[in-house]
């Protein structure tokens, strides 16, 4: 079987390019109210992470910071879960121009053999500097001034919110959530108690919206440009043995359910994102610690 998907795989991924080249976007003018020099421009940290799947980030990581670079404030966190496949070389090639010139911090943790999603995400938004943090996964195109965008929908909405830009049939950009960073520090960050992957997005909106923040829905095509995995590709790196991805995404959400259920709304008690990473190329690796904050919205209802 192995074999059988490593003819497929060059195939598949080729046909999905195609697709992905094909796909249609009704993308808009943007609000000028976007780039008011009256709005105060807030600091915006993307975080990306990546395991064996720089095929998918080397077309994603730099079109991003370029879409984004005039936002003053504006970070790029990019974690290397341990990754197997160029990226540290490329990393090592590419980004330290865009370190030097403070766009980017390069992160990588040389310990763990599979990937989990929960873990990942935490370290990059850990280490993220940004009063405003929002995921960005690998083969997701984030669009042209997206930070600019985003720190005015947090200006309007106000910080208890929670952004979620996702609109069907688009459904590469599930995990594009934006919230304070002072507010996802609150929550715990995604909940490492969840298998390696699946459901942990939604998990942390939904302990966020049951603990009181406002959850809003960005739907505007500009922003939700993504490259295509397959069903595979979802899981491959995850566990020793594969797993369908839907298999374990039906035992997260069962836990995660059970778990709000119950008033278990604040995860990973004893501490989140505590892997070794080596920053910037950094000869001496370090456990990045991070007080607690309370969240200050209630619950609502």
């Amino acid at each position: 079987m192995q074999i059988v998907r490593k003819i497929l795989n060059p195939v598949a991924r080729a046909v999905r390019a195609l697709r992905d080249n094909h796909r249609r976007y009704n993308d808009i003018p943007l609000p000028p109210e976007i780039y008011d020099d009256s709005i105060p421009k807030r600091s915006v940290s993307f975080c990306t992470t990546c395991k064996n799947r720089f095929w998918h980030l080397h077309k994603t990581f730099l079109k991003n910071i370029e879409d984004n670079r005039d936002y003053p404030g504006v970070e790029f966190v990019l974690i290397n879960y341990n990754s197997e496949d160029e990226l540290e070389d490329w990393a090592r090639e590419v980004l330290p121009p865009y370190i030097e010139a403070g766009l980017v911090n390069y992160y990588r943790t040389p310990e763990p053999d599979l990937f989990h999603a929960s873990i990942a995400k935490n370290l990059a938004h850990k280490v993220a500097k940004g009063d405003i943090v929002c995921n960005v996964d690998g083969d997701n195109f984030t669009g042209r001034d997206f930070a600019f965008f985003l720190n005015h929908q947090m200006y309007l909405y106000g910080d208890d919110t929670i952004f979620h830009i996702k609109k069907a049939p688009y459904w590469g950009t599930e995990g594009r959530i934006a919230l304070t960073r002072a507010n996802f520090v609150a929550l715990g960050g995604y909940d490492e108690s969840l298998e390696s992957i699946g459901h942990q997005d939604h998990d942390l909106i939904n302990r966020a919206t049951a603990l009181g923040l406002k959850y809003h829905n960005v739907q505007v095509e500009n922003f939700l440009h993504y490259l295509s995995n397959t069903r595979y590709e979802k899981s491959v790196n995850c566990k020793k043995e594969f797993t369908d991805y839907y298999e374990i995404l039906a035992r997260n959400k069962k836990r995660s359910n059970d778990n709000i259920a119950a008033g278990r709304l604040h995860a990973n008690p004893n501490g989140w994102g505590m892997l070794p990473m080596y920053k910037n190329f950094s000869e001496e690796a370090k456990v990045y610690e991070i007080a607690p904050v309370p969240l200050q919205v209630r619950k609502t209802g």
